[in-house]
């Protein structure tokens, strides 16, 4: 009997290994390592499944959130509103930008960051909110940007864990996790949800509906 592993890639890779293989192969043979054809096509494809108007390959998630707040010119001494359950990279970035994390408790049923609770953390330096989606799961996204709008925040989607998410408002409108907020990060690392490639990606929505002061 085969032992159960939580993360089995080796198998995962055997089950496509000879269309892995044909496209290693043939980005070795192009010799173009980093940007080219295939990562072109790869940001175009992943924009036009989100629905965002912009996609940036980057070299992991850490990197995504950290370019995402950098983007966003966030500053020592601005504050950042995070879940208290989520990876260290959400909250590792904020502390290499010198931003400060300000944790807040998730909902039991979904484990993502709570909405009743994200407003009571608001303080005059709060810049940004940073929900992340686990285990396929949405945070509730609609509640999270009329808070966001109101206080005139940005909002940093963490959506590693979530990518091929659809979250429906409840005027009936689908949008795919990633592309609700002002930019939304995910991540192909092998242990996520959507193992696939090693390599992380900040999507902007297609509109920014208001700029946060």
């Amino acid at each position: 009997m085969k032992p159960l592993q939580m993360v089995d890639t080796k198998t995962q890779y055997h089950k496509i290994k000879k269309e892995v293989d044909a496209a290693v192969i043939e980005v070795m043979e192009s010799s173009m390592f980093i940007g080219g054809k295939v990562v072109s096509e790869f940001a175009e494809n992943l924009a036009k499944y989100h629905g965002s108007k912009h996609c940036i390959p980057c070299a992991n998630g850490t990197d995504a959130l950290q370019i995402a707040m950098m983007a966003l010119d966030l500053q020592p001494g601005d504050e950042v509103i995070v879940p208290s359950f989520t990876y260290i990279a959400t909250v590792e970035v904020a502390g290499l930008l010198r931003v400060k994390p300000v944790f807040v408790e998730v909902d039991r049923r979904s484990f993502c960051i709570d909405p009743a609770v994200i407003e009571k953390a608001i303080t005059p330096k709060t810049k940004a909110i940073v929900p992340v989606h686990l285990y396929g799961q949405a945070a509730d996204m609609e509640k999270i940007m009329a808070i966001a709008a109101t206080h005139k925040l940005f909002v940093i989607e963490d959506n590693a864990q979530a990518i091929g998410c659809d979250y429906t408002f409840s005027n009936g409108t689908v949008k795919k996790t990633g592309s609700i907020g002002h930019i939304g990060c995910t991540s192909f690392y092998p242990p996520k949800i959507s193992a696939l490639l090693a390599t992380a990606v900040p999507c902007l929505p297609m509109t920014m509906p208001w700029q946060p002061n």
